[in-house]
Parts: structure tokens; sequence; C-alpha cells
């Protein structure tokens, strides 16, 4: 951070006084939470005033909370291959599989099997395992992350449907429901103090770790990382390892919350997970952004989603509005000096 700081001040002497400004602007938005954090309390105002305080009423908050909580899991995992530059898109066929399988671990409808709450290391490891395949093709086959994972997706979420025949298991313990339902911890949802949780992990491992210094080393520039003796091949398959067990955590918790598995339980999560990290601040180019900034673009995605059907805006027009902010987001955090093919 200190380098690319010092790297701006350098730049800023041959711009004019305005370009300084704009410069200095666009420099605080993308490499803090400020961003993030300012677009949460402008659309907290926008939606509050709109729907005549009803936004910002306890009951709907806890409602944010609870569906911020699985996006935001998700969007930890999909923000560390974005951090190297690489890009996840096995998110969903990941999830559906695990899912399928864990349902027939836990009591349901159709096996006799009950490993109980053992099932969420289980879901962990099937995650990992996932994602060090997804590491290996990527780095030994050379093949890049957006069509490594792309592929990886299809044979999870056809697996899935062979293995579950394309029916839902419901699950039988009300216990495992209560999971992600309840509220154990001064009535914040537990998903959400899961993702909290997970949130401060990561985040100590990003600074505080060889691991994490690599991987902002080889965002930032993975020729420069490799010549500075970054073993670049490990540090990447570590990184879609973190991504598939996180993911693997995501459908535990998401099985938890609608009680039940299927195929297709993680549709529709992929999108929201990569805006979500992207409007976090975590720039698609990689070096730049972390847990945190997917914790909050979490907020802020599942904030505008729930304001917008409150103030019953069209869902045409919300996909689109959703969208404009993408494009806007990336905007702001790309860096165009590194702008060439996803690794």
């Amino acid at each position: 951070m200190d380098v690319i700081y010092k790297k701006e001040l350098l730049n800023s002497g041959r711009l004019s006084v305005k370009e300084r400004v704009l410069k200095n602007f666009r420099f605080v938005i993308s490499h803090s939470v400020f961003g993030p954090l300012l677009a949460l309390f402008l659309i907290t105002i926008i939606f509050t005033i709109g729907t005549n305080g009803i936004f910002l009423s306890l009951e709907n908050i806890t409602t944010i909370l609870n569906l911020s909580g699985v996006l935001a899991i998700i969007a930890l995992g999909i923000s560390m291959p974005i951090l190297i530059g690489s890009i996840d898109l096995s998110v969903e066929g990941i999830i559906s599989l695990i899912a399928v399988v864990c349902g027939f671990l836990v009591k349901n409808s159709q096996t006799n099997i009950d490993i109980g709450f053992w099932v969420l290391p289980v879901a962990m490891i099937i995650g990992s395992i996932v994602g060090i395949i997804n590491g290996l093709i990527n780095t030994k086959l050379k093949i890049p992350s957006f069509m490594a994972t792309l592929g990886m997706s299809y044979v999870a979420q056809g697996l899935a449907v062979i293995l579950s025949r394309g029916a839902t298991i419901p699950f039988l313990d009300p216990r495992f429901q209560d999971l992600a339902n309840g509220s154990r911890f001064l009535g914040i949802p537990n998903i959400t103090v899961i993702a909290v949780i997970l949130c401060i992990i990561l985040l100590m491992m990003q600074r505080r770790t060889p691991l994490g210094k690599s991987i902002y080393a080889i965002g930032g520039n993975e020729a420069l990382a490799e010549q500075a003796g970054i073993n670049v091949v490990r540090t990447k398959i570590s990184v879609f390892l973190l991504a598939g067990c996180l993911y693997g955590i995501a459908a535990f918790f998401l099985c938890s919350r609608l009680n039940c598995a299927n195929p297709t339980l993680s549709k529709g999560f992929l999108f929201p997970a990569i805006t979500a990290t992207i409007v976090g601040g975590t720039a698609i180019t990689g070096g730049i952004g972390g847990a945190l900034n997917a914790f909050i673009g979490a907020l802020v995605v599942i904030g505008l989603n729930n304001g917008m059907v409150l103030m019953q805006i069209n869902p045409y027009f919300q996909g689109a509005i959703m969208g404009v902010i993408l494009i806007g987001a990336v905007a702001i955090t790309i860096d165009r000096e590194k702008i060439g093919i996803i690794k």
C-alpha cells in the first residue's frame, strides 16, 4: 500500500490541481472501505426516507442481516481469487454439490444416515478439495481461472443433479434449521455472527501472515512477486482452497436456512457475490481490497435489493440498477495499467 501511495504522490506532481483532486478522490475511494461505507450510508438515508422509516425498522434490519450472512460468506470466498487477479465462477456448482452430499448426511426423509453437526467439517473438506482441483487446473494446466472454474461449475452442478436425481432432500432435525435462522447473540442472526467471525479471521490472515502478503503481492504484480521468491503456484492453490472451504461453510448454512438440500439452491448467488466483492472495493484486476470490503459490499447489495423491494421498484429496473452499480464500481477500482486476460 505504501508503494502504491508513493507512486500516486510521484505522479500527482505532473498533474493540474483539478486532476490531482480527482485522482486523490479515486485513490481514497478505491484503496479503503470509505467508498462502500459511504454507499451503505447513502442507501440507508435514501431508503429510510423513501419507505417512511420502514427500512430502518428493527424487523427489517434483522432481515437484511439474515439475508446478508450467506452472501457475505460467499463474497469472502470469491474475493480471494479476485485479490490475486483471477476469478472463480464455480461457486454455484460447488455449493450445489456440497449441499446435496451433506443433505444425505443429515437426518432426512431419504436415508438413515445422520452425522449431525459434523456435516460442517465435511462440507468444508469437500469445498477445499474442489478448490484445490480448481487451483491445480489453473496453475498446472495453465488454463485461465475463468475457464477452469466455469468448467468445474458445470461438472459440480452435474454431479449434484445425478446424486440427488434432481429431487429436494428435506431435513427432519429442527435444531439444524435453527443454526442459521436462530439469534443467540444480542438478537443478531447466527449466520451474520458467523460471517463476522470469518471476516475477522480472513482479515487477520490477509494483513498479518506471509500468505496474505503473498496474495497482495501476486495481485499487484505476479511477475515481480515470483522474482521476489514468492511461490506463486502454491499461493494460488491455497487461495482456491480457502475459497472452496468458504463455499462449503456457505452451503452448510444455506441448507440450514432453507431446511433442505437440492441441486439448484445456489442458483442466483454468483452475480450478487461478485457484485458485493467489487462494490465493496476489491479491484477486479487484483491487489486491492480484502475481507472487510467483501463483507461491507454484501451489506450494500442486500440493503439495496431490500430497499428497492420495499419501494416496489420494478424487478427489471432492479436488475438494471445493479448492473449500472457494478460497472461503476469496476470503473472506480480497476487498475487500467493491469488490464488484460484474467489469470
